[in-house]
Order: C-alpha cells, then structure tokens, then sequence
C-alpha cells in the first residue's frame, strides 16, 4: 500500500499540480494507493503518526517541500516505514540532498519499479529543554535563521515562490537582516569539550551540503550515521559575510578564515540571550539547544544513486 502525504499549498500550489498529474500516469493507476491532503501546519505530522501505527506494508511517499517532509518525518512513529519524496516546494533541498532527479512521473516510477531502499540518519534536537523533535536537513542558529525567519514572514515570499524564484526571498531577507544583526555570545559542548564565542554569527549542522533552496553551506556533509558536521561563523565583519553568502552557492565560502567546519557526535549549545533558530527551514528561538542523530536510520527509496559524493 502507498501512502500519499500531499500538501497543497507548497510551491504555490506545484505540489497540487505534481498530485494531479501523477494521478493520470499509468504506474499510478495500477497500484494500491490511498492519499492524503495537509489542510494546516503541522496537519504532516498528524497523518504519518496515524498511518504508522499499522505500519506494516506501506510505504509513504511525501509530496510537497522541505516543511511537509519536516512534518511527516516527526510524526512517524517507526523507522519501519520506507519514505518516498516527490518535491514540489520551493527549496526542496532533501530532494538534492538525496540526488532524487527526474519528472514527478520518472521519480514514481523508480519508487514503484526500484525496490533499494537507502539509509538515512536524521537529527534531533531539544530546545529549551522541551520535547525532543527531529530535523531532516539541517539545523541551523543565529544569522541563517533570522534570515529564514524574515523570509518566512514576508510578503514578497508568496509572489517569488510562484514564479519558482523562492531564494531570491532569502537574498532580501539576507540584506535586511544583515543591517540590524548582532552576533551571539555562546557557550558551546562539543563530543564534551567546552568553547566560548563572543562573536558568534551562525552554528549550522547539516545531513547533507544543501539548504535555503541549494545553498552548498556544508560541501563536505555526507548522509553518514552518528556523526554530523558542524559549520561555525564567528567574528567576522558584516561586509565578509555579505561577501560569504554570494559564493555560498558553490561552497567556496569555506575558504574564510572565520568559517569553521568540524565533526560531532553532539552539540550542546547555550546562549547568553533568547537567538532564533530554523529546522528545515521552519523558525523558532531558544536560549539552549541539544542536538545529536538518531542512531536507527529511516529508510528512503525510489534512489538509484549511492549517497557517497
């Protein structure tokens, strides 16, 4: 049984068009399928805890971006249920994180036709000392969320997404935020040792190089099991960063001396004050965080491609 999770809304309406079309393709009429449509946020969640309480024999496959997969990642209940993903948002960085290519159609296809199913180690995370969550792609505090922040509750995100140019919203949040930030003052733990950073612009872990809608801002990150990588930004002046995120596309903004990229089994991080953070793209703000990996992987099929880089 295949298990449809879509959410109309994502990419201004593409994934309603992905579904659509999908439903009049020839490998679609010919397997036993059920769907669902997210009628609001955090509705993702909701329907994977229902399908995974029987879980035997289905597989899921999420169509919609980053936010859906984020919500239906946290509601499985069980790594027992293979994933699928058809992106169909406006960043879509697990699809590129994950190599899934091709035409809504050519990716059904190889999640019907293709029986591998790939590991995949995700993170988890707890702030503030609140329920443990998951994250899919990345994690990231300080400069990079408030700029995902921004960009989230602006009004020209709308109008850019429908026009498939949804990281241009990044780019005008990245100058308006980048006038009034200030750096943070942080305590890091990292596998147990202690760091202090009085002029700290960003910590970012990823499972993969992407996010921000193809933001190369870990190149050297490998879908791997127990260990992250970590990208710190510190002291550093605002016109270097500015200077950082034009190249971040292409990964070359490592070459800075003010960029830091290490491994980790876990981070603990405290901040002198309340700082924003992002998760898969979706905002919050917390003064302490923990973050480390799952150790039993989910499963992601329809790939045919091997993860190394």
């Amino acid at each position: 049984m295949y298990i449809f999770i879509i959410n109309p809304k994502a990419g201004s309406g593409r994934a309603l068009k992905v579904f659509s079309d999908i439903q009049n393709c020839a490998v679609y009429r010919r397997i036993d399928s059920h769907y669902y449509f997210t009628e609001y946020k955090g509705h993702g969640e909701v329907i994977a805890s229902k399908v995974s309480a029987s879980p035997k024999g289905k597989t899921i496959i999420v169509i919609g971006g980053d936010g859906t997969i984020h919500e239906v990642i946290n509601g499985l209940s069980t790594t027992e249920i293979p994933v699928s993903f058809i992106p169909a948002g406006s960043g879509n960085d697990f699809a590129r994180g994950c190599k899934i290519k091709g035409s809504p159609e050519e990716i059904l296809h190889d999640i019907i036709e293709h029986d591998t199913a790939r590991p995949y180690w995700i993170g988890k995370y707890t702030a503030d000392g609140c329920a443990e969550r998951k994250f899919v792609n990345s994690i990231g505090l300080g400069f990079d969320a408030a700029i995902a922040q921004a960009a989230n509750q602006s009004s020209y995100r709308n109008f850019f997404n429908a026009c498939g140019l949804g990281t241009l919203s990044y780019v005008i949040a990245l100058i308006h935020v980048l006038i009034h930030y200030k750096p943070m003052s942080v305590e890091l733990e990292i596998n147990d040792e202690q760091r202090t950073l009085k002029d700290c612009w960003m910590v970012t872990i990823g499972n993969h190089p992407y996010y921000g809608g193809g933001m190369k801002i870990i190149p050297s990150a490998i879908i791997q099991p127990d260990v992250f990588p970590l990208l710190i930004i510190h002291s550093i002046s605002k016109w270097k960063v500015l200077a950082l995120f034009m190249i971040v596309f292409f990964g070359l903004h490592t070459c800075f001396k003010e960029v830091e990229i290490l491994e980790a089994t876990s981070l603990k991080l405290t901040a002198k004050t309340t700082t924003p953070f992002q998760t898969d793209g979706q905002t919050g703000e917390c003064a302490s965080i923990v973050i480390t990996k799952q150790k039993k992987a989910i499963h992601i099929t329809g790939i045919n491609e091997a993860w190394e880089k």
